[in-house]
């Protein structure tokens, strides 16, 4: 356990001390909010939505099941389960910007992967456009300073789960009447 814990560590300050810039800063601060409470990935669905010819108005069951379990589940169950501290600028880290509570594991990863499970398999031939969003957005906590690579990891493993459990959930809703 210890050599996995040095090594989230050293390679949380590789990341984390990757030259910062106004615009780097300001580029991390971006996708980290707009990341938010699933904030844009909520955007992306009501547009997808909104440009489908046949409207399913079961669309967004799986993305309320996948942010909602995100939420409870990573934010307000085992974040304060595992209680582990956020990187400080104690132990050297850079810390831009805020974040409340504790840091294992991290909401903006997994409710990005929940929602790049969810809406990819929507809109299959975005499935880069939304890799890459959740890779940035999972990336900049890191480089932000207030998650660890391993609080990252688990995010984004919970957020797969929850997205693939969403998806099923939805395919045994009974189909809509026309």
């Amino acid at each position: 356990m210890d050599i996995l814990l040095a090594t989230d560590r050293a390679l949380f300050f590789t990341v984390n001390h990757l030259p910062h810039t106004a615009v780097t800063d300001w580029l991390a601060l971006f996708f980290s909010g707009v990341g938010t409470a699933g904030s844009i990935w909520v955007i992306i669905g009501f547009l997808l939505f909104l440009r489908e010819e046949k409207k399913d108005h079961r669309f967004f069951v799986p993305m309320l099941i996948g942010l909602g379990t995100c939420l409870f589940l990573v934010e307000w169950l085992l974040k304060f389960l595992v209680a582990r501290p956020r990187p400080g600028v104690l132990e050297g880290a850079i810390v831009i910007g805020s974040a409340v509570w504790f840091s294992f594991p991290s909401t903006h990863a997994a409710t990005s992967w929940a929602m790049t499970v969810i809406l990819s398999h929507y809109e299959p031939r975005m499935r880069w456009v939304f890799v890459v969003l959740a890779l940035i957005i999972s990336f900049t906590r890191v480089y932000l300073g207030v998650h660890y690579p391993s609080d990252v990891l688990a995010g984004m493993v919970l957020g797969t789960g929850i997205g693939v459990v969403a998806l099923r959930f939805r395919k045994r809703l009974p189909s809509e009447k026309k």
